[in-house]
Protein backbone atom coordinates (compact mmCIF):
# COMPACT_ATOMS: atom_id res chain seq x y z
CA UNK A 1 0.00 0.00 0.00
CA UNK A 2 3.16 2.56 0.58
CA UNK A 3 3.95 1.47 -2.57
CA UNK A 4 0.88 2.79 -4.12
CA UNK A 5 0.94 5.68 -2.62
CA UNK A 6 4.43 6.84 -3.12
CA UNK A 7 4.06 5.70 -6.95
CA UNK A 8 1.31 7.93 -7.63
CA UNK A 9 3.01 10.84 -5.52
CA UNK A 10 5.74 10.69 -7.96
CA UNK A 11 3.01 10.63 -10.73
CA UNK A 12 1.58 13.38 -9.80
CA UNK A 13 4.54 15.20 -8.99
CA UNK A 14 5.60 14.31 -12.66
CA UNK A 15 2.67 15.39 -13.87
CA UNK A 16 2.54 18.88 -12.33
CA UNK A 17 5.94 19.27 -13.77
CA UNK A 18 4.99 18.18 -17.07
CA UNK A 19 2.02 20.70 -16.75
CA UNK A 20 4.55 23.34 -15.38
CA UNK A 21 6.58 23.21 -18.40
CA UNK A 22 3.75 23.68 -20.50
CA UNK A 23 3.88 20.53 -22.46
CA UNK A 24 0.94 19.19 -21.34
CA UNK A 25 -2.66 21.01 -21.48
CA UNK A 26 -5.20 20.42 -18.52
CA UNK A 27 -7.58 18.32 -20.23
CA UNK A 28 -4.25 15.92 -21.10
CA UNK A 29 -3.17 16.08 -17.46
CA UNK A 30 -6.63 15.30 -16.17
CA UNK A 31 -7.08 12.50 -18.95
CA UNK A 32 -3.31 11.18 -17.04
CA UNK A 33 -4.51 11.66 -13.67
CA UNK A 34 -7.70 9.25 -15.20
CA UNK A 35 -5.23 6.81 -16.48
CA UNK A 36 -2.96 6.42 -13.27
CA UNK A 37 -6.09 6.39 -11.04
CA UNK A 38 -5.46 9.65 -9.27
CA UNK A 39 -8.19 11.21 -8.37
CA UNK A 40 -9.16 14.11 -6.11
CA UNK A 41 -11.30 11.17 -4.11
CA UNK A 42 -7.70 10.00 -3.64
CA UNK A 43 -6.54 13.77 -2.61
CA UNK A 44 -9.67 14.18 -0.06
CA UNK A 45 -8.97 10.39 1.41
CA UNK A 46 -5.32 11.38 2.15
CA UNK A 47 -6.03 14.49 3.35
CA UNK A 48 -9.00 13.23 5.76
CA UNK A 49 -6.53 10.68 7.03
CA UNK A 50 -4.15 12.54 7.80
CA UNK A 51 -6.19 15.02 9.56
CA UNK A 52 -7.72 11.86 11.90
CA UNK A 53 -3.97 10.56 12.40
CA UNK A 54 -2.88 14.28 13.94
CA UNK A 55 -6.16 14.94 15.67
CA UNK A 56 -6.61 11.52 16.89
CA UNK A 57 -4.30 8.86 15.98
CA UNK A 58 -1.34 9.82 17.73
CA UNK A 59 -3.19 9.77 21.02
CA UNK A 60 -5.00 6.91 20.39
CA UNK A 61 -1.66 4.91 19.55
CA UNK A 62 -0.07 6.36 22.94
CA UNK A 63 -3.40 5.43 24.71
CA UNK A 64 -2.60 2.25 23.57
CA UNK A 65 0.75 1.56 24.06
CA UNK A 66 0.35 3.36 27.14
CA UNK A 67 -2.07 0.73 28.41
CA UNK A 68 -0.90 -2.58 27.03
CA UNK A 69 0.48 -5.08 28.71
CA UNK A 70 3.69 -5.36 27.39
CA UNK A 71 4.50 -1.32 28.14
CA UNK A 72 2.46 -1.91 32.00
CA UNK A 73 4.70 -5.06 32.60
CA UNK A 74 8.11 -3.39 31.41
CA UNK A 75 7.58 -0.26 33.14
CA UNK A 76 6.70 -2.30 36.49
CA UNK A 77 9.95 -4.17 36.11
CA UNK A 78 11.60 -0.99 36.36
CA UNK A 79 10.06 0.13 39.37
CA UNK A 80 11.18 -3.03 40.68
CA UNK A 81 14.90 -2.96 39.91
CA UNK A 82 14.76 0.71 41.04
CA UNK A 83 12.95 -0.26 44.40
CA UNK A 84 15.15 -3.30 45.12
CA UNK A 85 18.19 -1.20 44.65
CA UNK A 86 17.41 1.66 46.79
CA UNK A 87 16.04 -0.74 49.66
CA UNK A 88 20.05 -1.79 48.99
CA UNK A 89 21.52 1.12 49.15
CA UNK A 90 18.83 1.90 52.47
CA UNK A 91 20.30 -1.10 54.21
CA UNK A 92 23.69 -0.09 53.98
CA UNK A 93 23.39 3.01 54.42
CA UNK A 94 21.27 2.03 57.35
CA UNK A 95 23.53 -0.10 59.06
CA UNK A 96 26.82 2.67 58.54
CA UNK A 97 24.53 4.99 60.05
CA UNK A 98 23.52 2.94 62.85
CA UNK A 99 27.16 1.96 63.31
CA UNK A 100 27.68 5.40 63.74
CA UNK A 101 24.92 5.83 66.70
CA UNK A 102 23.24 8.44 64.17
CA UNK A 103 19.29 8.26 64.48
CA UNK A 104 17.13 7.52 61.46
CA UNK A 105 16.32 12.22 61.27
CA UNK A 106 19.98 12.15 61.60
CA UNK A 107 20.78 10.74 58.19
CA UNK A 108 21.58 12.81 55.45
CA UNK A 109 19.44 11.33 52.62
CA UNK A 110 16.02 11.21 55.51
CA UNK A 111 13.02 12.78 54.27
CA UNK A 112 10.21 12.57 55.68
CA UNK A 113 7.60 13.77 52.37
CA UNK A 114 9.18 10.60 50.29
CA UNK A 115 6.18 8.26 50.91
CA UNK A 116 3.74 11.47 50.07
CA UNK A 117 5.55 12.90 47.03
CA UNK A 118 5.59 8.86 45.79
CA UNK A 119 2.16 8.41 46.50
CA UNK A 120 1.30 11.91 44.66
CA UNK A 121 3.43 11.22 41.32
CA UNK A 122 2.11 7.78 41.66
CA UNK A 123 -1.11 9.20 40.53
CA UNK A 124 -0.14 12.13 38.29
CA UNK A 125 1.66 9.65 35.94
CA UNK A 126 0.02 9.06 32.65
CA UNK A 127 -2.11 12.19 33.21
CA UNK A 128 -0.10 14.65 31.32
CA UNK A 129 -0.34 14.80 27.44
CA UNK A 130 3.16 14.73 26.56
CA UNK A 131 4.76 18.08 24.87
CA UNK A 132 5.12 16.90 21.41
CA UNK A 133 1.30 15.83 21.06
CA UNK A 134 0.17 18.76 22.36
CA UNK A 135 2.29 20.36 19.47
CA UNK A 136 0.48 18.34 17.10
CA UNK A 137 -2.93 18.82 18.49
CA UNK A 138 -2.21 23.00 18.56
CA UNK A 139 -1.53 22.48 14.47
CA UNK A 140 -3.73 19.90 12.54
CA UNK A 141 -2.86 21.15 9.26
CA UNK A 142 1.44 20.28 9.90
CA UNK A 143 2.95 19.50 6.83
CA UNK A 144 4.05 15.34 6.68
CA UNK A 145 7.83 17.62 6.74
CA UNK A 146 7.26 19.48 9.71
CA UNK A 147 5.95 16.80 11.26
CA UNK A 148 9.08 14.62 10.45
CA UNK A 149 11.17 17.43 11.48
CA UNK A 150 9.16 17.46 14.98
CA UNK A 151 9.84 13.88 15.21
CA UNK A 152 13.54 14.27 14.82
CA UNK A 153 14.06 17.04 16.99
CA UNK A 154 12.34 14.98 19.93
CA UNK A 155 14.59 12.19 19.42
CA UNK A 156 14.98 9.57 22.29
CA UNK A 157 15.19 11.19 25.79
CA UNK A 158 16.60 10.19 29.58
CA UNK A 159 15.19 11.79 32.20
CA UNK A 160 18.01 14.06 34.24
CA UNK A 161 18.16 11.89 37.38
CA UNK A 162 19.05 9.19 35.25
CA UNK A 163 21.96 10.69 33.04
CA UNK A 164 23.52 12.84 35.36
CA UNK A 165 23.65 9.96 38.35
CA UNK A 166 27.01 8.36 39.64
CA UNK A 167 28.18 5.26 38.42
CA UNK A 168 28.37 2.23 41.26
Amino acid sequence: MAALVEEKKELVTELKHLKEVGSVSQEQLNTMYANYGITSDDNQQLAKEKHWLITEGFGAFLIAVSQSEEFKSGLEEVYRAYRDVGYQAGLKDGYIYSAQGLGRKETPLYNSKAKKRLSKLDKEFGSETPAILKKILEHPMISINELKALFSSAGPSCPPSLSEGDPQ
